[in-house]
């Protein structure tokens, strides 16, 4: 034990990583690499220099641990970081971090010796079946100026937002990183100079930081390295991003928006980047503490590594849900049963790549798009969705066949060139009518396809309102109006809003479409249907093997129970992708039933009110012609 300027320095615990209150103390433990001289560094809040630079000779480390306990430390009124190796550093475990003032250009950061905040109101623990999931980035849900928010691109902003949420429906909210992630890497802020990729993998954070490449009058432009606006990379894992921030309290803001959130009735989820050789021990801190902290109810797991195996056996975690690219046995327990509580679930490519295909009517997609619409597992969750922040925007879908990424200073070099999208005749945007309308009905299918589809549906913000990054399809380092959400008052964008309002409603009050178990195609129940049939122009029969783009799909609402336990309509959904009409064959109904139609995305309506469902005009036919790009569904009423 030795004193310091009032400070009384002693041996600390070097188990627990980061900073805690010990006794009349604090309790600092880092680990630093062998042969690495480092100083604990104290300052006094608000000011330049250190009040105290503690030693952490080699000697006194537990492997390569150093750890100190320090008296004398008034919570909130002081700040620290290490010197190590002669760089001054954070605390790889910092839970609180605040810019130094008076720093020269601000670029220090320093842990602030205070408790964190805590949300006190519990996961949610909404079953995978029942969730309409809604990813959208902090900053850019809220940051313009058309959000209507008063602390736009926040935590305070997004709580601002979640009235809109729930009115639409939404019962799990999913951000990307929220963590401090790092905006530039050392080589950019030093000044040393990088090579840029001419390929750069998504998640690769060397890559993701490259400095733009420089074109003929664009010298400039390549001297300055572009910021990471996403946010998949490593960082300060423990820390709530301060720039997402309208006070200077991160922890405390952030903890108020979970709070909000889960009065609300709505999950959140956090996306985190783990490189591969990060320790599963280290991983398993970073998550223990954001779910025992902040009541965070789940978290999308990106990048790979060994410490995906230790994380999905984790019993702390046994009722998050927990995102991932794949999971081998989908989430079956060793002896091929269902877990208790489905908390794993798969969130990749395959059904956007797949449903696109399907959309725009490319042949050889029919058993495809079936299985995908019908995929479902009672170990595993499945996450559909039409876009995601890689690849264009579902309103860009549908306007872009190329990629136009100009902007992000790579020739157009960067992003995916496999988009499977459909400009409907015009690249870019349109002012022709016809071509409007086919946009607008192009994307209706798509909601439709979505949200009747077994898995649990994903929106990607702005979405719902034709929001659009004018063709660019890999906005990572677009901190802008490329990047941020567009919330334009239009009569198409309300009109759209509205009509996924409706969708995802009709979602929730049929169970035959969001089961926990997978559909066996088979009349089981003795009902006199299978729970899932498939139809064409004859009844009971599509042929799948063909270059076909048509796809009826018969729910039998008696394998599915609404909440008053009465028996669930039966569904057909007519998808016709084909340039030519189709016509459908309907099976018979029961005695005293008939066929109504309850959405037609050829209409202006889209999704009929409850008693207002059109009757399917009979000509003596039991069947329905389609229009070309249309979806409908019908109710056996």
């Amino acid at each position: 034990m030795r004193e310091m300027g009032g400070l009384t320095i002693s041996t600390g615990d070097p188990e627990q990583m980061g900073t805690a209150r010990k006794h009349e103390g604090y309790n600092f433990a880092v680990s630093v690499p062998d042969g690495e001289p480092a100083d604990l560094l104290l300052y006094r809040s608000g000011s330049r220099k250190p009040e105290a630079e503690i030693p952490l000779p080699e000697a006194e480390r537990t492997g390569q641990v150093s750890a100190v306990c320090v008296k004398g430390l008034e919570p909130g009124k002081w700040e620290y970081n290490y010197r190590i190796g002669g760089k001054v550093v954070p605390d790889p475990y910092v839970k609180i971090l605040r810019k130094a003032k008076g720093t020269g250009k601000g670029e220090e950061r320093r842990g602030v010796l205070e408790s964190p905040s805590a949300a006190v109101e519990r996961p949610l623990e909404i079953p995978y079946e029942d969730c309409v999931i809604y990813k959208t980035h902090v900053r850019g849900f809220t940051m313009r100026s058309g959000s209507g928010v008063r602390h736009r691109g926040t935590f305070l902003g997004v709580q601002e937002k979640i009235p809109y949420l729930k009115k639409l429906g939404v019962t799990t909210l999913m951000l990307m990183p929220v963590y401090e992630f790092r905006e530039l890497p050392p080589k950019a802020r030093t000044g040393a100079p990088e090579e840029t990729p001419a390929e750069a993998p998504a998640l690769d954070p060397e890559a993701v930081f490259a400095k733009p490449a420089a074109e003929d009058g664009q010298a400039k432009a390549a001297e300055v390295p572009r910021k990471n606006y996403w946010g998949y990379t490593d960082g300060l894992y423990f820390a709530p991003r301060a720039l997402y921030c309208a006070t200077d309290h991160p922890s405390a803001e952030f903890a108020a928006m979970m709070d909000a959130l889960h009065r609300a009735g709505i999950e959140c989820v956090l996306e985190f980047y783990f490189r591969p050789e990060l320790p599963a021990r280290t991983v398993l801190d970073i998550l223990h503490y954001w779910r025992l902290n902040y009541q965070v109810d789940g978290f999308h797991l990106l990048g790979e590594g060994s410490w995906i195996g230790a994380v999905m056996e984790d019993p702390l975690l046994k009722k998050s849900k927990l995102f991932y690219l794949h999971y081998e046995n989908y989430g079956l327990t060793p002896d091929g049963k269902a877990p208790y509580y489905r908390n794993l679930g798969e969130l990749n490519l395959g059904y956007e790549e797949q449903m696109r295909r399907f959309l725009k009517g490319d042949p050889g997609c029919l058993e495809g798009a079936a299985w995908y619409m019908r995929r479902n597992s009672e170990g595993c969750g499945y996450v559909n969705y039409f876009a995601d922040q890689d690849g264009f925007t579902m309103a860009d879908m549908v306007s872009y066949e190329q990629k136009h990424n100009e902007k992000n200073g790579e020739r157009n070099r960067d992003g995916s060139n496999s988009n499977y999208t459909w400009n409907c005749g015009l690249e870019g945007p349109a002012r022709k009518s016809g071509i409007l309308k086919l946009r607008n009905r192009q994307l209706k299918n798509a909601f439709l396809l979505l949200l009747t589809s077994q898995g649990t549906p994903m929106i990607y913000g702005g979405d719902e309102f034709l929001n659009s990054q004018e063709g660019n399809n890999n906005a990572w380092c677009q901190d802008n109006e490329t990047g941020w959400l567009d919330w334009k008052k239009t009569k198409a964008a309300a009109a759209l809003q509205e009509f996924v309002r409706r969708a995802i409603e009709f979602r929730k009050e049929h169970p035959i479409l969001h089961g926990k178990r997978p559909l066996r195609l088979m009349d089981y129940k003795a009902c006199g249907w299978p729970d899932l049939s498939y139809h064409g122009e004859r009844a009971w029969f599509l042929p799948m093997d063909g270059g076909g783009c048509s796809l009826g799909a018969l729910y039998c609402g008696q394998y599915a129970k609404k909440a008053d336990g009465t028996s669930d309509d039966s569904i057909y959904l007519a998808c016709n992708m084909h340039w030519e009409p189709f016509r459908f064959a309907l099976p018979d109904l029961p005695e005293g039933q008939e066929w109504k139609i309850k959405a037609d995305t050829g209409t202006e309506e889209g999704i009929f009110p409850d008693g207002e469902e059109k009757t399917v005009e009979s000509s003596g036919e039991k069947s329905i012609l389609v229009p070309p790009r249309t979806v409908m569904i019908l109710i056996g009423k």
